[in-house]
C-alpha cells in the first residue's frame, strides 16, 4: 500500500471508517454503516470517474462488517484487494 500501512487500512475497515484511496487513476471511497436491521454493511463508491451506482456492497451480521468479503472480492480488474494492494494509494480527502 502506498502512503500507509495496509494492516492499519484493513483495521480501519473493521471499524467502518471512511477511507479514500486511489487505484489505477481512479478515486474510491469505502465506508461502513449499520443498517436498520442491526446488520453492518460496507459500501464502495467510485468518486472519480463518478459511478452511478456503488461498485461493491457487502452485508455482514450484527457483530461486524464483511471485511473478508471485501478483501476477497474480485473488483480490482478481476483481482482481489490482496492481489493489488501494492498499487493502492491511501489518501485523505
Amino acid at each position: 500500500m502506498i502512503n500507509g500501512s495496509v494492516s492499519e487500512f484493513v483495521d480501519r475497515i473493521h471499524y467502518g471508517d471512511e477511507l479514500v484511496f486511489l487505484f489505477r487513476n481512479q478515486k474510491f471511497f469505502l465506508q461502513g454503516f449499520m443498517e436498520e436491521d442491526g446488520r453492518y454493511a460496507l459500501y464502495l463508491d467510485r468518486w472519480d470517474p463518478p459511478s452511478n451506482t456503488y461498485i461493491w456492497t457487502g452485508r455482514g451480521d450484527t457483530h461486524g462488517y464483511p471485511v473478508d468479503d471485501f478483501l476477497a472480492a474480485a473488483i480490482w480488474d478481476g483481482k482481489s484487494f490482496w492481489d493489488v494492494e501494492t498499487e493502492i494509494a491511501w489518501v485523505d480527502d
